[in-house]
């Protein structure tokens, strides 16, 4: 048993009886979050660039992980989990302070993608199932596309690029993934 291993057992500890015991669920809460603090302010400040706008997402953040925590299952690592919420708590605050008009550029590559294939049932179940197997630029633009469903204009001024560079990432990552249907 390693120091990870430890931790996790503590955390899952901690979840557990912020789970099942009410009366002392905020000192729980405090104990389990202490250590992310720092990583959760790092990733907003990464993915939104503004220090001042992270510390109020970081609260977001905290918010949803308590309101969620008692439905929590650790069906992945409690770290994994922190790091997606935060990550779309970061991306709708970035799609409502967007300075670009929705829907401005529209894509119907998955469209063709999908009825290029017989079974969309399937696909869908494998495209869910495939996604973990791109890599994290490919995963991150894909979930910006089809999942929060923003334009091409807000994907690139949300992850910084160009327009070209943008639909470029995009067409790579469907590359990607017709691959690995095939």
């Amino acid at each position: 048993m390693n120091v990870h291993d430890n931790d996790q057992g503590k955390e899952y500890h901690l979840i557990s009886m912020f789970q099942s015991d009410e009366t002392a669920r905020n000192e729980r809460f405090q104990m389990l979050m202490q250590p992310y603090l720092l990583l959760l302010h790092n990733r907003c400040v990464y993915k939104i660039r503004d220090k001042t706008s992270a510390d109020d997402l970081v609260q977001e953040v905290l918010i949803r992980v308590y309101k969620a925590l008692p439905a929590y299952r650790p069906e992945a690592l409690f770290k994994t989990w922190l790091i997606k919420i935060t990550d779309n708590v970061c991306y709708s605050f970035l799609s409502n302070h967007s300075r670009y008009k929705k829907n401005i550029v529209t894509m119907t590559i998955l469209d063709d993608f999908i009825s290029t294939n017989n079974n969309n049932i399937d696909l869908e179940i494998d495209f869910n199932k495939m996604i973990p197997s791109l890599s994290i630029n490919e995963q991150e633009i894909i979930k910006l596309r089809f999942y929060k469903d923003l334009s091409l204009d807000e994907i690139s001024h949300i992850l910084r690029i160009t327009m070209s560079a943008c639909k470029m990432r995009l067409y790579r990552a469907l590359q990607s993934l017709s691959l690995l249907i095939i």
